[in-house]
């Protein structure tokens, strides 16, 4: 009988065990299989978004270069008087070369200077035309002016509204008098730009990164 219960309590898994008397044992105390998991879905809880959403930092202040405040100063010297004519020498019908030119007074924190000269009276698409656009004038003050017909080293030429990479003087239609405007910019930043690039393009640019110009405007009759 002891081996008989001996094997019955080792076989707890199967089914009551017969002691071969008569008696029937008792189930075990011990639960043979484990109760099944219970997968009834918890009760959902209303959660804030406020209190789970991610704290959102303040934005960053813009870091903007400095402020540079113009003096109003920054002056502008042409071979003609402002509003004068210009030299048929400067035109399509003389030399065609481009005007000496200096200035004085650049603006704190120019970087370099620009130079655009525009017929401001021939309106190309509602802007005017651009006979000449150069950048990358040195700005130090070793250097303060540009020589007739010059390109300074380091300098670049757009290509103006005639196609070409150069200067081209006034040239109004016959028994027209137009006006022209030559203006420097100070600028803020190098531009680093080549030979030819479009002078929309090149003038909209520095007008972005200018931080003060200066302008001689000049009238040509043909």
């Amino acid at each position: 009988m002891k081996k008989t219960m001996i094997a019955c309590v080792a076989l707890l898994a199967l089914a009551a065990c017969d002691t071969g008397d008569g008696t029937t044992l008792k189930d075990p105390a011990v639960p043979t299989t484990v109760a099944p998991i219970d997968t009834t879905p918890l009760a959902s809880v209303a959660v804030d978004p406020a209190v789970t959403a991610a704290p959102q930092l303040p934005a960053p202040d813009p870091v903007d270069a400095p402020a540079v405040e113009s003096t109003g100063s920054f002056r502008l010297f042409a071979p003609w008087a402002d509003g004068g004519p210009i030299d048929t020498r400067y035109s399509c019908d003389g030399s065609n070369v481009s005007p000496s030119f200096s200035w004085a007074d650049v603006p704190e924190g120019t970087a370099e200077l620009a130079v655009a000269f525009v017929d401001v009276t021939n309106l190309s698409n509602g802007q005017p035309f651009i006979h000449w656009i150069m950048t990358g004038i040195d700005a130090s003050e070793n250097t303060t002016s540009v020589a007739e017909g010059q390109v300074p080293i380091g300098a670049a030429q757009a290509l103006n509204f005639f196609g070409d990479i150069a200067f081209a003087g006034p040239c109004p239609n016959p028994g027209e008098t137009n006006t022209y405007r030559l203006t420097v910019f100070a600028l803020n930043q190098q531009l680093e730009v080549a030979d030819g690039t479009p002078a929309t393009e090149l003038l909209d640019l520095i007008n972005t990164v200018s931080l003060d110009s200066t302008s001689v405007t000049g009238t040509h009759t043909r």
